[in-house]
């Protein structure tokens, strides 16, 4: 960010002493940045009013995981701001159902604190983080041997879990961006996606890419 501009991040954990802890790190991983802290959605909506929010960090756990998600969808529909997941585990299934409801990012709330600073910066510039340490093993089962993803694919599908953008997977891969739009496309349809993100995300719960 500019030096000019102050970033405004809210946490919303129903942990007190978590809350805390990643607020500090927000302001001292981002000059000058502000935190707000709440421990549910509503409060988080309320503190959010007028104010212009940088991102958004949020426990999905805070409840069950259909109420996980719909507080995500209900924070991203209320704030114009990205979201970053922060999972004290890695089950794929709720933060491929997070990823789809709106969320940009996902982190590991036993990450080092860099990790968290790196995927807000990632998704503040628009582009879509996964933590790592989510990565998993194992054979994929997407059920129909007409949606298994080439080699390509899963090459051009993991770049964008992450961060890179078009242009960027083209340049690496050393082919056109046409063959990689036709590619991405190939993909949404295999996947069933609407979008790339939701593409990662059916990608993560199917253990296709880390």
């Amino acid at each position: 960010m500019s030096p000019s501009t102050t970033a405004h991040f809210l946490v919303v954990d129903d942990h007190p002493v978590l809350r805390q802890g990643v607020a500090a790190v927000l302001r001292s991983g981002f000059e000058g940045a502000d935190t707000s802290e709440s421990a549910n959605v509503e409060e988080a909506l309320k503190l959010a009013r007028g104010k212009k929010i940088s991102a958004v960090i949020v426990d999905p756990h805070m409840g069950s995981s259909a109420d996980a998600t719909s507080s995500i969808s209900q924070l991203r529909k209320s704030i114009n701001a990205p979201i970053v997941v922060f999972a004290a585990d890695g089950n794929m299934r709720l933060l491929a159902e997070a990823l789809k409801s709106g969320a940009r990012g996902c982190v590991r709330k036993d990450s080092p604190p860099e990790v968290l600073t790196s995927a807000i910066s990632a998704v503040q510039n628009g582009e879509f983080f996964i933590d790592s340490s989510l990565a998993t093993t194992g054979a994929p089962d997407l059920g129909d041997e007409s949606r298994i993803l080439t080699e390509r694919q899963r090459q051009i599908l993991q770049m964008y879990a992450d961060g890179a953008h078009t242009e960027r997977v083209a340049e690496t891969l050393g082919l056109s961006t046409e063959t990689v739009r036709t590619h991405t496309k190939r993909i949404l349809a295999k996947l069933n996606a609407r979008t790339r993100t939701h593409a990662v995300a059916e990608a993560i719960r199917c253990q296709v890419i880390d």
